[in-house]
C-alpha cells in the first residue's frame, strides 16, 4: 500500500495534510511533539494564516508552499519543506523568520507586543555533516552568560535522512517518541514496514496520528488532488534535475579550466608538448587543443 501513498515531503501534500482548516488538531499534535521542550504549556489551539511571505514570488511556480500558523499564546510558526540543499538554507530561514516577526508590527504598537516567532525547516538532505542528531535548534544566545538572550528567535532544522538512518539502526523508537513517529510519517510512503509500524502505533496509542494517516490515505486516492499533486511533484523534480545538471556542468567546466591553466603554465615554463602529455596522461592532440584555446 505504501507505494500508492503520496510523498509528504512534497510541499503540496504536506500542506494538504497539516495545513487545512478543520484539521488543526493534526498540526497541533505535530507541533506539540516537535516543540514540546520549548513550550511553556502544550498548544491547545491555533489559527492557520495565509502566508504573506511569498507574495513577491507569486508568479514563480517553484516558490515554496509554506505553512504559517499563530498559536494560542501569540507565537507564530512558519514551516517549510526543502527537497534539495540550496546551500543557503540557514540564511533563508533567518530571512523568513525576520519577515514573519516584523509582520506583526502595526503603526503605534509597542515593541513589547511582538511575539515569539519559530521557523521549522524539514530537510530532505543532510545539512550538518559533522554530527548525528537529526534535530537542530537555534536561538539568540548570550555568549558571555551562556544563556538565552531572547527566546523570540527560534529556528529548527530537521534532517530527514538522518532520522530514517537512525530508525533503521533501531537507535530511535517511534513507539516511545511522539516527535519521531510524526517525522517518520514524511518518508513512510517509501517503506511498507515503516507504514505498518506507524499504523500499529496509531491504532494502539495515538488517535490523532490515526486521523492523519486516514486523511493521508484519502487524499492519496482522491483523483483531483492526485492530479494537482503529480503536477507539483513533476515541477519540483524537474527543477532538481536541472539544478543537478547545472552543478555537474559547472564542476566539469571548472576542471577543464584548471587543466587548461596547468597545461598552459607548463608550456610557458618550457616543457614540450610530449613531456606535458607524459606528465598529465593526456594525448598530445588534447594538449594542443588546450594550447590553442
Amino acid at each position: 500500500m505504501s507505494n500508492q501513498l503520496v510523498n509528504l515531503r512534497i510541499d503540496f501534500a504536506f500542506k494538504q495534510l497539516f495545513g487545512t482548516k478543520g484539521n488543526e488538531d493534526i498540526l497541533i499534535e505535530f507541533l506539540n511533539a516537535m516543540l514540546g521542550p520549548s513550550l511553556n504549556t502544550p498548544i491547545t489551539s491555533l489559527q492557520l494564516d495565509d502566508p504573506h511571505l511569498h507574495k513577491a514570488y507569486e508568479d514563480d511556480k517553484l516558490s515554496i508552499l509554506d505553512l504559517v500558523a499563530t498559536l494560542d499564546n501569540g507565537t507564530q510558526v512558519n514551516i517549510e519543506i526543502q527537497l534539495r540543499n540550496a546551500h543557503d538554507i540557514i540564511k533563508r530561514s533567518l530571512y523568513y523568520w525576520s519577515k514573519l516577526y516584523t509582520s506583526q508590527m502595526q503603526e503605534g504598537m509597542p515593541y513589547d507586543s511582538l511575539r515569539k516567532t519559530i521557523t521549522i525547516n524539514l530537510l530532505d538532505f543532510v545539512l550538518f555533516q559533522t554530527y548525528e542528531e537529526f534535530h537542530t535548534t537555534g536561538q539568540l544566545w548570550n555568549i558571555h552568560k551562556n544563556q538565552v538572550l531572547s527566546d523570540d528567535v527560534e529556528l529548527h532544522f530537521v534532517e530527514i535522512p538522518k532520522l530514517v538512518k537512525q530508525w533503521k539502526e533501531e537507535k530511535i523508537n517511534p513507539w516511545e517518541n511522539a516527535f519521531v513517529r510524526w517525522m517518520l510519517l514524511l518518508p513512510a510512503h517509501e517503506d511498507e514496514h515503516l507504514t505498518q509500524t506507524l499504523e500499529e502505533i496509531a491504532m494502539n496509542q495515538d488517535p490523532i496520528l490515526q486521523k492523519a494517516i486516514n486523511k493521508w490515505e484519502n487524499m492519496s486516492h482522491d483523483s483531483s488532488f492526485r492530479r494537482a499533486y503529480e503536477a507539483r511533484e513533476k515541477l519540483l523534480l524537474d527543477e532538481q534535475a536541472k539544478l543537478a545538471h547545472a552543478e555537474q556542468k559547472g564542476r566539469q567546466e571548472g576542471l577543464e579550466a584548471g587543466k587548461m591553466q596547468l597545461i598552459q603554465g607548463m608550456y610557458k615554463n618550457g616543457m614540450s608538448v610530449e613531456d606535458i602529455a607524459k606528465f598529465t596522461g593526456l594525448r598530445v592532440a588534447e594538449i594542443q587543443q588546450f594550447l590553442r584555446n
